[in-house]
Parts: C-alpha cells; structure tokens; sequence
C-alpha cells in the first residue's frame, strides 16, 4: 500500500539535508534508529544517528546537494534513487598514497529507509564508491 505520510517525512529529510537543517533529522528519528552506511561499512544507532551520519557525509562533501530523482513508499519503507553534488574536501580513514584533489562530485545513491508513526527507525544508505574514487583521484602520467 502507497504510504504518503512517510513519503512526505522523506522528501522533508532530503529538504532537511540540503539546508542543513538538523533539528528535523532530529524530530523524525527514534530513539532505535539505526543508520547503516554501506560503502563504509558503519553503522550509528540512536536518536542523533540520522544527524551524526549526515554531517559524517558533510565532513567529506561540505557544499554536497541531494537531488531526488526516484522516490517510491510502500508500506513502511521508503526508498529513493537520487544524484549527490559537491565538492570532495577528503576522508579521514584513508591511509594511501593517493593524490586525491579537491573534486566537484557528482554519484549516484539509493537509500532505504524503514520507518514506524512518522520516525525513521533504520536506513541503509548505499552511494557509488567506485565512481567517487573515480571522480577524486588522479592517477600519474
């Protein structure tokens, strides 16, 4: 079954995101949120996991914009296919002799969301690795 109420808590956290408004991340999470970002394979639980992921991705991607592109909700889930803009500023986990530049971006994501009474309780979030590194290294001549 189509579920308005949580497309519309999904299309204000994207909203949310690209004004840096974290006070809403904050009312629409639960106190067993769990946010698992994928490509890195970490996950954050809690109510300030939504936020703390989000200005993890900041730290990387200062100026980064989300654009929706494919926003589909049924039932309790919500998943939604979209493109990521920004200028690359680095990651702190990285340890290799990579020259990597200061890059304007731009990946694909999907996240999936599972929420209950309008409060997101788990995300995966999933982004074009493979493509970032493509986009943010350079390789010698």
């Amino acid at each position: 079954m189509k579920n308005e109420k949580n497309a519309a808590v999904i299309q204000g956290l994207y909203a949310a995101v690209n004004q840096r408004n974290f006070e809403y991340l904050n009312d629409i999470s639960d106190a067993k949120s769990e946010w698992f970002d994928i490509p890195f394979n970490t996950t954050t639980t809690g109510e300030e996991s939504l936020t703390v992921s989000w200005q993890n991705r900041f730290s990387m991607f200062p100026d980064a914009t989300f654009e929706i592109k494919n926003l589909i909700a049924y039932d309790n889930y919500v998943i939604v296919q979209g493109i990521e803009r920004g200028t690359y500023k680095g990651f702190s986990f990285i340890d290799e002799d990579i020259d990597m530049s200061e890059s304007l971006i731009e990946i694909g994501f999907c996240d999936v969301y599972y929420l209950e009474n309008g409060t997101i309780v788990k995300a995966n979030s999933n982004f074009d690795i493979d493509s970032l590194l493509l986009q943010i290294t350079s390789v010698p001549a």
